[in-house]
């Protein structure tokens, strides 16, 4: 059961999410509170694991990523060392950079970066089909994001 937030709490959690490097007191103010029971909110909401980090995010194309694409991967089997193994392998390959168990046709969804179009099939032949854990994928790549990341809604 997910844990009761008040105004406060849905005000900080909005902010953060827009801007992880918000000061405490631009977060108090946002939240109507004074520093220190803001800090102690945000503690809990660390605790409670609502908040599970902070990051910056990167543009890929100044880091020579050029090839982004989403990799639908069906397994040779479902057996649990098999996806065990493939998990693994999601959690090693740096190039994968989210990975979904989904329902249809395939049974993972990757987001893989490459630098360029030869550098994903080098990566998709040499790192995820020469394993002999996947029978079958197939490779979307993307052509423009429109929206990459945005806030979680704060439904309530």
């Amino acid at each position: 059961m997910p844990p009761e937030l008040d105004i406060a709490d849905r005000a900080l959690l909005a902010h953060l999410q827009n801007d992880g490097k918000a000061s405490l007191q631009d977060l108090a103010d946002v939240a109507g509170l004074s520093t220190s029971p803001c800090w102690r909110r945000i503690k809990r909401l660390e605790e409670l694991g609502l908040i599970k980090g902070y990051i910056a995010r990167l543009d890929p194309k100044l880091l020579g990523l050029h090839a982004l694409a989403y990799v639908f991967a069906t397994l040779l089997d479902h057996r649990e060392e098999t996806i065990a193994a493939f998990s693994r392998l999601v959690e090693t390959e740096a190039r994968i950079v989210e990975c979904a168990s989904v329902t249809g046709a395939a049974d993972f969804i990757l987001k893989v970066a490459a630098k360029d179009p030869e550098d994903l099939e080098h990566f998709l032949m040499r790192g995820i089909l020469s394993t002999g854990l996947v029978r079958e994928s197939q490779t979307h790549f993307i052509l423009r994001q429109t929206k990459t990341r945005s806030p979680w809604p704060l439904l309530g």
